[in-house]
Formats: C-alpha cells, sequence, structure tokens
C-alpha cells in the first residue's frame, strides 16, 4: 500500500472529521459516499465501505481503516483512483480554508516530541534549557 498516498486521504478525512472543512465539508462527504457507491456498487460490496465511512463520520473513529479500504481501492481500479485523485484536490481545497490538519501516520518513527498546530508565536521548547539561555 502506498504510504504517502494512505497519509494523504487519512489527512483529507481527518479534516473532515475535526470540522476543519466547515459547513462547506459536508458536501465532501456526500461526494465521499457518491464516490464509494459508484465504484464499489458496480459489485454490489458497497455495503461495508459505507458503514465505514459513516462510522468515521458520527464517531469520529477509524479514520485509518477506512483511508486503507480507498487506498487499495485505488490501486485495483483507475477509475476510483482518478476519483479520489480529484476528491482529494478538492478538500485540500476547502481544508486550506480553515488551516492545516496535521497528522503523524502510516510509517513515521517519532523518537522525541512533536508540536502540531497553526499560528506558532514565540519560543517552544522541550525540557530545561542549555546553562546560560535563561
Amino acid at each position: 500500500m502506498d504510504e504517502t498516498a494512505l497519509a494523504l486521504v487519512s489527512a483529507a478525512i481527518t479534516s473532515l472529521v475535526t470540522g476543519a472543512t466547515g459547513e462547506v465539508g459536508k458536501g465532501a462527504w456526500t461526494s465521499l459516499v457518491a464516490m464509494v457507491k459508484k465504484t464499489l456498487g458496480k459489485n454490489g460490496e458497497e455495503q461495508p465501505t459505507l458503514e465505514l465511512v459513516e462510522a468515521v463520520r458520527t464517531e469520529k473513529r477509524d479514520v485509518i481503516e477506512l483511508s486503507e479500504v480507498l487506498v487499495e481501492q485505488a490501486g485495483q481500479d483507475a477509475e476510483f483512483a482518478s476519483d479520489l485523485r480529484a476528491w482529494l484536490e478538492d478538500v485540500k481545497v476547502l481544508a486550506k480554508s480553515d488551516g492545516p490538519t496535521n497528522i503523524v501516520a502510516g510509517s513515521a518513527r517519532i523518537t522525541g516530541p512533536v508540536i502540531q498546530g497553526r499560528d506558532f508565536s514565540g519560543p517552544i521548547s522541550f525540557g530545561t534549557p542549555p546553562p546560560g539561555t535563561n
């Protein structure tokens, strides 16, 4: 599975789940559901994925699992891959209007502190400052 694609899809879904896209993001959910129905409905296999989409939307859980399903489907279906790329572009534009969505995902290995956020000002430090810098 493409870790970069997985991270992008996870970030887009997270921005919708956390409300980073505001009211306009509801349309992105509608288009995601339509995309799943269109592609997976061909084989009558859309129900489990639609249930997962709904669980993510209402319960804010299983973002990675849904992302994995979507990326896997994109790897098997060129039309779905194209639709997913277009959907990601739409969501990216929506998310930029409210600010960043920060995610540490995939095969990332964190060995120290992580700060995620927006509009920092002033110094940020971890632990005790070096001698003479008080």
